[in-house]
C-alpha cells in the first residue's frame, strides 16, 4: 500500500480535460456517453468515481482502483462476524475514520482528496463508504437533503443511517441528542431557535430523499461543477451539471446553484451576443424549471436577438429549428405568440419571394402551429 500511496502522488495534479487537438475520447466523455440512459453499463461505481474525481487517464485509473481494492482486501481480512452486520458495517466505518476521514473540510469533495490529503466532506466520504460496504455484500443508498448527504442501510434487522462526517456518526438514531447538538453547528443560531434543536434531525430529513449509488455519483459532478463556476469556467459548471444530471434527475440539494447557473452562464453567452448558445442554456433551464420567469424571459430575449441573427443571414433551417425548440418549451402568452406568429409569417413571405418554395410551405405549417397552439 505504502508503494502505490508513492506512485499515486505523482497523479494528483491530474485533474482536467484533455487538449482539443488530436482529440481522443477521455474517460469523462465516455463515462457521459455511458450514463446518458441514467445506468452505468460499462463503468463500475468506484471507477465512475475516480473520473468524476477527475482522473482523466486509464494508468492514473488503474492505480487508484489497485488502491482502492487493497483498501477493501484489508477490510475483508478483518476478523467479522457473519451474523453481525451492523457490527461489521460499524468496523468499516471507523477503519476509514481512523485512517481515511482525518479532516473535514468542505470543498474536499473528491476521492483524490481523500487519498492524497486524508481530507473528507459529507460526499467523498459517503461514496467511499458506501461503495466499500457495497463490494462487501452489503446493499447502501443514501438520504440526500438540500444541505447534507447519508448513508443509508435498508437491508439489516432494521434501517439505519450514518452520518460520515462525523466518528460518532454511525447509526445515527442512537445518539441523535448528540447528533443534533452536532448538525446544529451548521445551522445559523436563528434558524435553530426557529425550527428547535428538538426538531433538527427530522426538519432535515423532512426535506431528503433516498438516492441509490449511481444518483449519489451525481452529487460529486454537482459539486466539482460549483468549484468550476467559483473559478469563473461556466462552460465546464454546465457540461458537469449537464453530467450530473444523466447520474441525479432530481437532486434536492443543487436546485439553487443550477438555477444560479443557467442564469449566470445565458446571461455571459448573451453579452458576449452568442445568441444561440445563450439560447440553448437557457431554453434548457427554463424546461427544468418552468415556473422561474426569470428563465422564461431571458429565454425570449435570447431567442429574438438569435432570430435578427438568422435573418440577416437567410438562416431558415436554424430559424426553424429553434422555433421548434421554444414552442417545446410551452413558454408563448398571447403577445408572445401572436409576436412569433408574425415574425414567422414574415419568413413565409421572403422565402415565398425568392423562390424557395418547400421552405416557405415549412413557414406557413409552423404559423399554422403557433396559432392553434394560443387558441
Amino acid at each position: 500500500m505504502i508503494v502505490l500511496l508513492i506512485l499515486l502522488s505523482g497523479l494528483h495534479a491530474e485533474t482536467g480535460r484533455f487538449p482539443a487537438a488530436l482529440h481522443a475520447e477521455t474517460l469523462e466523455e465516455r463515462l457521459a456517453r455511458d450514463i446518458r440512459n441514467h445506468v452505468l453499463n460499462d463503468f463500475s461505481h468506484i471507477e465512475a468515481a475516480f473520473i468524476l474525481s477527475g482522473v482523466n487517464k486509464k494508468d492514473s485509473l488503474d492505480l487508484y482502483l489497485d488502491w482502492y481494492r487493497g483498501l477493501v482486501q484489508e477490510i475483508r481480512n478483518m476478523p467479522s462476524d457473519p451474523a453481525d452486520r451492523p457490527g461489521n458495517a460499524a468496523r468499516v466505518f471507523n477503519v476509514l475514520h481512523a485512517r481515511w476521514f482525518r479532516t473535514y473540510q468542505l470543498e474536499a469533495t473528491t476521492l483524490l482528496d481523500v487519498v492524497h490529503e486524508k481530507r473528507f466532506n459529507c460526499v467523498s466520504a459517503t461514496i467511499l463508504y458506501n461503495l466499500i460496504c457495497e463490494d462487501l455484500g452489503w446493499e447502501t443508498m443514501a438520504f440526500e437533503t438540500p444541505t447534507h448527504v447519508y448513508t443509508l442501510f435498508l437491508n439489516f434487522t432494521q434501517e439505519l443511517m450514518v452520518e460520515n462526517t462525523s466518528p460518532m456518526g454511525f447509526d445515527i438514531m442512537k445518539n441523535l441528542k448528540e447528533y443534533t447538538r452536532y448538525i446544529a453547528h451548521y445551522y445559523p443560531e436563528s434558524e435553530v431557535a426557529r425550527i428547535g434543536l428538538d426538531r433538527l434531525y427530522y426538519h432535515e430529513q423532512s426535506r431528503g430523499r433516498r438516492i441509490d449509488n449511481t444518483e449519489l455519483l451525481g452529487l460529486l459532478a454537482y459539486n466539482q461543477a460549483y468549484f468550476a463556476r467559483k473559478r469563473g469556467d461556466y462552460a465546464r459548471a454546465y457540461d458537469l451539471v449537464l453530467l450530473a444530471q444523466d447520474f441525479n434527475r432530481d437532486s434536492r440539494s443543487n436546485t439553487q446553484f443550477e438555477r444560479g447557473l443557467y442564469h449566470a452562464w445565458g446571461k455571459k453567452l448573451f453579452d458576449e451576443k452568442n445568441y444561440t448558445a445563450s439560447f440553448a442554456v437557457l431554453a434548457d433551464g427554463a424546461y427544468r424549471y418552468p415556473g422561474d420567469p426569470g428563465l422564461t424571459q431571458n429565454t425570449r430575449a435570447a431567442f429574438h436577438r438569435a432570430m435578427q441573427s438568422f435573418r440577416i443571414k437567410g438562416d431558415w433551417e436554424s430559424a426553424r429549428q429553434m422555433t421548434e425548440e421554444l414552442l417545446e418549451l410551452r413558454i408563448l402568452d398571447a403577445d408572445y405568440g401572436k409576436a412569433l406568429r408574425r415574425m414567422i409569417g414574415e419568413w413565409r413571405d421572403i422565402l415565398a419571394r425568392t423562390g424557395r418554395t418547400v421552405e416557405a410551405e415549412e413557414a406557413a405549417s409552423l404559423t399554422s402551429r403557433i396559432a392553434a397552439g394560443l387558441r
